[in-house]
C-alpha cells in the first residue's frame, strides 16, 4: 500500500528521508510526486534542511540561465584553469545579478550543480570537493581536472 504524504508523515521524517523524498519528488513526474512538493513548500519544511526552491521557481531559472550561459561557461573554465573550482568564477555572476536573493534557500546548492553538468559537459573530470574563496557566496563547490590529454605539463 502506497504511503499518504500528509503533512505530519512528512515531519515524522528525518532530514535525510525527507531531503532524498524530496529529491525523488523532483525527478518524478507522477502526480502525487508534485503533491508531496506542494506540502512541503506549503509547510516550509525544506528550511529545516536549508534549502528547496523547486527547480522551476524563477530564481532557479535565473540562475540556471547565468550559469549556463556563455559568459558562465567562460567564467567557470577560467576559474578551473586558475586551480580553483569552476564554481568560483561563476558565483560572483550570480551575486552581482541576483543580489539577496543569491544563497536563499538552498540556492548555492543548485547553482553548483548546474556549474557541475556544464563544466563536465566540457570534458572536466570531477575530483572532490574544494572552498571557494571568502569573496563567494557559495561556501564550496565541486572541483575539477582538465580533460583528458589538456593536462598541463
Amino acid at each position: 500500500m502506497a504511503i499518504e504524504w500528509t503533512k505530519d508523515a512528512l515531519e515524522a521524517l528525518t532530514h535525510k528521508q525527507l531531503y532524498t523524498l524530496y529529491e525523488n519528488a523532483l525527478a518524478s513526474s507522477d502526480p502525487k510526486a508534485s503533491e508531496v512538493l506542494t506540502t512541503i513548500e506549503t509547510h516550509k519544511m525544506m528550511e529545516r534542511l536549508g534549502g528547496g526552491y523547486r527547480r522551476s521557481h524563477r530564481l532557479i531559472v535565473d540562475m540556471e540561465t547565468i550559469c549556463r550561459s556563455s559568459e558562465g561557461n567562460a567564467a567557470a573554465i577560467r576559474a578551473a584553469e586558475n586551480g580553483e573550482a569552476p564554481m568560483a568564477g561563476v558565483d560572483p555572476l550570480l551575486a552581482a545579478a541576483l543580489g539577496a536573493e543569491y544563497g536563499q534557500r538552498d540556492s548555492t546548492t543548485w547553482a553548483g550543480a548546474f556549474v557541475a553538468e556544464e563544466i563536465e559537459a566540457s570534458g572536466w573530470r570531477r575530483a572532490g570537493r574544494k572552498k571557494l574563496p571568502d569573496n563567494c557566496i557559495a561556501r564550496t563547490a565541486a572541483f575539477f581536472l582538465p580533460p583528458i590529454g589538456d593536462d598541463a605539463p
